[in-house]
């Protein structure tokens, strides 16, 4: 054990963080890819793991090697987090989920207010009027239901897709 260290002081603490901090931010910078501009906060994080792990007693023999894995550990935690809010979002602006009809199209529009009467359940009219009649925004409505903004987006992109594929039946 000549070559282990055992950290148990608030200087070496320091030592560490000054010679470590920006090879790990390059580090984290590399692993996270597009989403680079966390990886100050990975390492940031990392250490007041680190930190904590200090005070509550726990010695290291190889200090910079659990730096590096805390880091791997939460740049892999902040990708799947961004992952899964991207692919939760869905762009209201996206050309996949607007509901528009040609202008050679028409609509016979009484049919249509009394097809989604018949064919939408209370929740999806609640969210249809709040969107599209009151106009409200997504933040608004997640708030006023408790709702996450991803879980009333995912909401309105399947409330979108149900509406047009009646539409489809209702064009002239």
């Amino acid at each position: 054990m000549e070559n282990s260290i055992v950290i148990d002081t608030a200087d070496r603490f320091e030592q560490l963080y000054n010679s470590h901090y920006q090879r790990l931010v390059a580090y984290a910078s590399a692993r996270l890819g597009e989403y680079r501009d966390f990886s100050e906060d990975c390492v940031q994080e990392a250490f007041v793991v680190f930190h904590s792990k200090l005070k509550n007693g726990e010695k290291f023999e190889h200090p910079e090697a659990f730096l590096y894995r805390t880091v791997d550990n939460i740049v892999k935690k902040q990708r799947s987090k961004r992952f899964a809010e991207e692919s939760a979002a869905v762009s209201l602006d996206d050309e996949n989920n607007v509901i528009e009809l040609k202008s050679d199209e028409s609509v016979d529009y009484e049919k249509y207010i009394r097809l989604l009467e018949k064919r939408l359940t209370p929740e999806e009219k609640k969210l249809y009027f709040a969107k599209y009649v009151q106009e409200k925004k997504i933040e608004e409505i997640a708030k006023e239901k408790d709702l996450s903004v991803a879980a009333v987006t995912m909401r309105l992109s399947r409330l979108r897709q149900k509406v047009k594929k009646e539409l489809d039946d209702l064009i002239i």
